[in-house]
């Protein structure tokens, strides 16, 4: 097959082949976008030298039975009165992705009808596993997930030091209801408006941080209806609280006596059943000594018996 016809199988008009490689196991395309300039997005100015480019490899559609993959080279542009040097971006094949958007729909196609899993997987250069889960998967542009009565709303990130995205959970069956790429508002009130009034009205308690932008944006979308604060971060306000009167009487002891209060800090925050005989004499010996510890003592119980509570 020529170039052209190459190229037109591949539908990405954006793009055109430089190179083609064919093994007896796959076929590799090596795409380059057919612009010989770019913009720069910040500085708005026309950048046409080409500085460096990276290679970024995407499973597409097989041909005559055999995988094929895309290897789109992506390059750096410099200018002359440009000093940012920006890089091209993946607009015809997709963010983030290691495939193209048809080649999920075939694989499913494929697969539910009764094709093999594995001559499939190996025929679009895919792990037999990848093809099992798209063939499991929901079809999708179906009916969207019904909002249960409680619903809870968090933050968290892969790894430490990663940006976090927040994701909404269906607190009665535990199944995640959504996954948001910000931590702004306006996108959880997007995702809330495109669910129907009756479900909305249906929501009866929101559970998340404490956090003022998400409280707003729940506040908005569900109107009266109760948002409560996670366990977690009231805990960890009552901790600090704890510490906070801690610290306090510890400046007003002497020095020796204030570093071996510090070595017994982990007593202050034990439960009944973590305290053995040595602890329970230290404890009454310290509402005996120490008459403002007296408060913080009894009200640790209550707050364990709180978040012991299901």
């Amino acid at each position: 097959m020529d170039v052209h016809g190459i190229e037109g199988w591949l539908a990405l008009p954006e793009c055109r082949v430089i190179r083609q490689v064919m093994t007896p196991k796959q076929r590799e395309f090596h795409l380059e976008r057919r612009d010989t300039f770019i913009v720069c997005p910040r500085w708005q100015r026309c950048c046409s030298r080409v500085q460096d480019s990276r290679p970024r490899c995407l499973r597409d559609f097989p041909m005559l039975a055999r995988p094929v993959v895309l290897w789109l080279h992506l390059r750096r542009f410099a200018g002359a009165e440009c000093p940012h040097r920006p890089w091209e971006k993946r607009e015809p094949c997709g963010a983030h992705v290691q495939w193209t958007a048809r080649l999920y729909p075939h694989v499913r196609q494929e697969d539910l009808p009764g094709c093999p899993c594995r001559a499939l997987a190996h025929r679009s250069g895919l792990s037999e596993r990848t093809g099992l889960r798209w063939t499991c998967e929901r079809s999708q542009g179906g009916r969207p997930r019904k909002l249960g009565r409680a619903l809870g709303i968090d933050a968290s990130s892969r790894c430490t030091g990663q940006r976090s995205n927040p994701w909404l959970v269906d607190l009665d069956s535990g199944k995640p209801m959504a996954t948001f790429q910000g931590r702004r508002a306006e996108e959880v009130m997007a995702w809330g408006k495109s669910r129907p009034p009756a479900a909305r009205e249906q929501v009866a308690v929101v559970v998340g941080a404490m956090s003022k932008t998400y409280a707003s944006a729940m506040q908005q979308l569900l109107g009266a209806q109760g948002h409560v604060s996670a366990r977690f971060p009231v805990v960890q306000l009552a901790v600090d609280a704890l510490d906070g009167v801690w610290r306090a009487g510890q400046k007003q002891r002497a020095p020796a006596e204030a570093k071996d209060l510090k070595k017994r800090r982990k007593r202050w925050l034990q439960s009944a059943t973590q305290r053995n005989v040595d602890a329970w004499i230290a404890r009454d010996e310290w509402r005996r000594r120490f008459p403002e510890w007296r408060a913080g003592l009894d009200w640790v119980p209550h707050v364990r018996t709180w978040c012991e509570r299901t």
